[in-house]
């Protein structure tokens, strides 16, 4: 079975940032879970320094009904203070993108299921190619650049072969788009 690049790994919504999400939307259409990744899509790689806009977006989340999470393959160390001044919860050293729906179900109440959890991460191998493999929703922000190390730049690499893939499926980077779940 060929494995369908434009099912698995394309975003359903490709954005600049997590700000830029029309979050009122994404409830109406159903979605009631949202699962972040934190490293270059909530804050800068491996920095710990939760923003006065992530406590607002993280709150506002709450407030419309859509329960937030983060999942990260960050160390606990790194990732648990992040979620407790969010006040979410987390799943620390994750495997992405292989980690099961099943595992991420677990940072929810029972209300979560693929089609109304919806991930938000930088990463069209870790956080889309995750969603995918999980029939979950999914929104491509731009990666937040402040801390480019090593780990950024073999990042860039990876990416820039996969958008190089996509490209034959319609998507093209800084070419922004919403989605159906977004409109």
């Amino acid at each position: 079975m060929a494995l369908d690049l434009a099912h698995v790994i394309k975003p359903d919504s490709y954005l600049p940032c997590i700000y830029d999400i029309n979050y009122p939307k994404l409830y109406e259409n159903g979605i009631r879970c949202a699962v972040f990744d934190v490293d270059c899509t909530l804050l800068p790689f491996d920095d710990t320094k939760v923003t006065e806009d992530n406590e607002i977006l993280f709150r506002y989340l709450n407030n419309i009904g859509i329960e937030a999470a983060l999942c990260s393959s960050g160390s606990e160390k790194r990732v648990k203070p992040v979620a407790d001044i969010l006040n979410v919860n987390y799943f620390s050293r994750a495997p992405k993108p292989f980690v099961s729906f099943h595992e991420i179900k677990k940072l929810f109440s029972e209300k979560s299921v693929p089609y109304n959890t919806i991930m938000i991460g930088d990463s069209l191998f870790l956080d889309m190619f995750l969603a995918g493999r999980n029939d979950m929703p999914k929104i491509l922000v731009d990666m937040i650049r402040d801390n480019v190390n090593l780990t950024v730049r073999i990042n860039d690499v990876i990416q820039s072969t996969m958008y190089l893939a996509l490209k034959k499926y319609g998507f093209e980077q800084k070419k922004y788009y919403r989605g159906s779940i977004e409109r």
